[in-house]
């Protein structure tokens, strides 16, 4: 093998390995252990709201009015839900999970990270922010999240896919949000 075969061997699996990181998905937490943290071992019930009326109105006032869905899938186990939800960051889809009990944020987590920059928001420090969090008028949050500076478009997104699960909590049968 020649010198320069060999290095246009190494560069080769240079550019392969570099690729593979950046199409890699950081995948934290799997549907099944976000559920065990949202109920514990208690049994739950999966259930969906149909993608109609005030449902549709609802999301599509939050997320903008390409948001499609046929249903809004959810866990219920007495007045806490769990949600999980997609959207995008820059280019690529967060799939965050988010707890919802007695109409405020028990916890949000991050399941799978797509893009290349603003992956701190997997963090405790900047997850914690919206413990306790209910939603106002226009479907906002009652309480300011403070950003990260080179990730405003993951915390964006993650504040997004929050105002969703909460104006959704608000739409399930037998919740009670004032």
């Amino acid at each position: 093998m020649t010198y320069r075969s060999l290095i246009l061997v190494v560069l080769s699996l240079y550019f392969i390995v570099l690729s593979y990181n950046i199409l890699a998905d950081d995948v934290f937490l799997s549907k099944e252990q976000f559920l065990e943290k949202a109920f514990g071992e208690k049994a739950v019930k999966k259930d969906s709201l149909r993608f109609k009326e005030e449902v549709k109105n609802t999301a599509q006032k939050i997320m903008g009015s390409k948001y499609k869905k046929v249903l809004m899938r959810y866990w219920v186990g007495g007045q806490r839900t769990a949600w999980i939800i997609n959207r995008i960051g820059k280019v690529k889809p967060i799939t965050a999970g988010v707890i919802i009990e007695n109409c405020k944020i028990v916890s949000i987590h991050v399941l799978v990270y797509r893009e290349s920059h603003g992956w701190e928001i997997k963090y405790p420090g900047f997850r914690d922010q919206f413990k306790g969090i209910g939603m106002k008028n226009n479907y906002k949050l009652d309480k300011d999240i403070d950003g990260i500076s080179g990730a405003t478009l993951s915390v964006n997104s993650m504040r997004i896919m929050t105002r969703l699960a909460l104006a959704m909590h608000s739409l399930v049968p037998d919740m009670t949000c004032l």
